[in-house]
């Protein structure tokens, strides 16, 4: 199980301290569903030292935290540039993984998943979160957050 302290909020509480319990060990967090098909909209940003997808030009902003496939896969760059357009805000998806997703091509997944899970304990993440949010909290108002799991 990986835990996230991370809340939807917005205005200017950084964190509302929650515990989330997020599964991680079932067959359902590392199915991809379906590849679809888009061009991103924009592309990766180094914001604070962290590789971000960023799509549109809002003063409020919505920071996507995604599951094992990372900010370059395209079904979750869909979705921001969908929110992006759709509400008129920032959208970000950081790379909480340091460049190192699960590819959901990969065939050996299943096998891959506790090993990878044991690279990026929640508590990395968590740290790369705080960090990215502290960066944008200022320049962005309110903040809403969504975290895939």
């Amino acid at each position: 199980m990986m835990r996230f302290k991370y809340a939807v909020f917005s205005g200017f509480s950084l964190i509302k301290k929650a515990n989330y319990l997020i599964r991680m060990s079932s067959q359902c967090c590392i199915d991809p569903g379906s590849k679809q098909s888009h061009e991103a909209q924009d592309g990766i940003e180094e914001i604070g030292g962290i590789n971000t997808y960023k799509t549109g030009q809002g003063k409020s902003a919505i920071v996507l935290f995604t599951d094992v496939f990372g900010n370059r896969f395209i079904n979750a760059q869909k979705l921001a540039d969908s929110f992006a357009q759709g509400v008129q805000a920032t959208v970000f998806i950081p790379d909480c993984f340091n460049g190192d997703p699960l590819d959901p091509a990969d065939a050996r997944l299943p096998d891959k998943l506790s090993s990878w899970l044991e690279k990026h304990p929640t508590s990395d993440a968590c740290a790369i979160a705080d960090k990215f949010l502290s960066k944008i909290k200022e320049s962005y108002q309110p903040i809403q957050v969504i975290i895939f799991n």
